[in-house]
């Protein structure tokens, strides 16, 4: 895969303006599983003790070959296996968050009785597609700021995500098992968002612009759909190491994957890419390897 170097899309940053109000009584929180192995929410596992042991020791190898901090979830939704290496630690979000606001942002809206309007259709195209950090402050702003994000995290049974204090978007902190309850809230029936909202959001996910769709697609097949968030950004307060993170799904005959990567301390872009890229291979390719993965084996697509 062609890497092609980061644009202007990856900057930490948000609008200090003032604090949204909340509209209505808060509605019932979103209550998704934990990505933890160990968990069938779908059938049986794939992955015996013994092979979830070597696969955490493959995982744990190289994040440490590589002298990074990394957090990885992943769920198969056609067996129920999981799979995750430090799914609890907190990365700073980078771009990434631009999908947590894009949700916000219908959550409020649908609160307030209304769909987006055609100018934040356009905007929200530009902050998924392009990963327009402009847009975004404005986008951030709509969807209550703060106080909004806060709200929404809750409603979305977040547990483990915080949003800068200031608004500074880029600088909040999430978990990759945080990052799976999101992406369950876009894909699956289990959400607080309604079918209608969650096919537009997964449209602009899988028409990602070229140079921004990498992490996730990895662990693609020629047939497969993709859709994802990247962000990726060198941190001054970290002494110019890059946060490197990929968020989304890969679905194909008889294959359905939620992905979340978190990472930070990568010396350069490209070799972040490509430990992100990596670790999504060498899981996915571990739960399908033969004795593995067992095509079809319980059941249908949640979507």
């Amino acid at each position: 895969m062609a890497l092609v170097l980061p644009g202007a899309g990856s900057a930490v940053r948000g609008n200090p303006g003032p604090v949204g109000v909340a509209v209505g009584d808060a509605p019932p929180v979103l209550t998704a599983p934990e990505p933890q192995d160990g968990e069938h929410p779908a059938g049986g596992s794939v992955l015996t003790p013994e092979r979830k042991d070597e696969l955490a020791a493959r995982v744990a190898a190289v994040i440490e070959d590589r002298g990074v901090r990394c957090g990885i979830a992943v769920q198969d939704l056609r067996t129920g296996t999981t799979f995750s290496h430090a799914p609890q630690d907190p990365f700073y979000t980078a771009s990434t968050v631009k999908l947590t606001v894009l949700t916000l942002l219908l959550l409020r809206a649908a609160e307030e009785g209304r769909d987006l309007t055609a100018a934040e259709r356009a905007q929200a195209e530009r902050m998924i597609r392009y990963s327009d950090n402009v847009v975004t402050d404005g986008l951030y702003l709509r969807a209550g700021f703060t106080e909004g994000f806060e709200r929404g995290a809750r409603r979305l049974g977040f547990t483990g995500t915080e949003p800068h204090p200031r608004g500074r978007w880029g600088a909040t902190l999430t978990t990759a098992s945080d990052q799976i309850r999101l992406l369950r809230a876009l894909y699956t029936d289990d959400s607080p968002l309604s079918e209608a909202d969650r096919a537009y959001v997964r449209a602009l996910m899988e028409s990602v612009a070229p140079e921004q769709a990498w992490g996730v697609s990895a662990a693609a097949g020629p047939v497969d759909t993709v859709g994802l968030k990247n962000g990726w950004v060198p941190r001054r307060s970290n002494g110019g190491l890059w946060n490197i993170n990929s968020v989304g799904y890969v679905v194909g005959p008889d294959r359905e994957y939620l992905v979340a990567v978190l990472s930070d301390d990568h010396p350069d872009y490209v070799s972040g890419v490509g430990m992100v890229e990596e670790l999504v291979s060498v899981v996915i390719g571990e739960i399908e390897a033969p004795g593995g993965h067992a095509p079809g084996a319980s059941g249908t697509s949640v979507r």
